[in-house]
């Protein structure tokens, strides 16, 4: 609940300061992001994937079975950071940055690309963005499974905010995330004692009658 809030918080942050068009240019992503096609090697220890939450997660921790390559060498490096999406799955959201403290990598069908380090947090907001999933359905490809590449992503126009008011959004999402992660952080140790006390409870092993209530 609370880490509910405070995602709802820096939304509300995000459209109040992003609002005003003041001291804002119009550009194209293309001219503020960078495309990344370094092949990992053997460099690589999480593969990623994208999902339709807006995250980038390690792919074994979010499927029940192993979805890429036993050989990752061709696949794709994604630093901390970085953002990516599979072209194919634009049109459900997944595109996400790096975020785990991890040297990651993704699919060779992926569009991997970097942006400025103070707008990785306005970015982060911007596409969840109606504005961006708008033209992203408009420039989007293919009659039955529409697919977006980083050409046509590049050529995406936006306003582009100053960088006083980027670095002032970046300093408190960084910070909204680092009690978001000590949180999460918690509840998964709490939910795995639960799991470890509770069978132990049930059976009898861990004797709690003389506890006063």
């Amino acid at each position: 609940m609370l880490n509910d809030n405070l995602q709802q918080q820096a939304q509300a942050l995000f459209d109040e300061m992003f609002a005003s068009q003041d001291n804002f240019e119009s550009t194209t992503l293309g001219s503020v992001t960078n495309n990344i096609r370094d092949r990992i090697g053997t460099r690589c220890s999480t593969v990623l994937s994208a999902v339709n939450s807006g995250k980038l997660q390690p792919s074994d921790e979010y499927f029940t079975k192993r979805v890429y390559s036993k050989d990752t060498s061709n696949y794709i490096m994604v630093n901390e950071g970085d953002f990516a999406y599979n072209p194919a799955r634009i049109n459900i959201g997944s595109i996400g940055i790096n975020d785990l403290d991890v040297l990651g990598c993704v699919s060779p069908v992926y569009v991997v690309f970097s942006v400025d380090a103070d707008y990785q947090s306005f970015f982060e907001f911007y596409f969840k963005s109606a504005i961006f999933r708008a033209e992203t359905m408009l420039r989007a490809s293919g009659s039955v499974r529409q697919s977006l590449n980083y050409n046509d992503f590049a050529l995406i126009t936006l306003l582009y905010p100053d960088r006083k008011t980027a670095q002032k959004f970046n300093a408190l999402w960084l910070g909204y995330k680092a009690t978001i992660k000590r949180l999460e952080q918690e509840n998964k140790q709490l939910a795995e004692l639960r799991d470890t006390l509770l069978p132990k409870l049930m059976s009898g092993e861990i004797d709690v009658s003389d506890v006063e209530i």
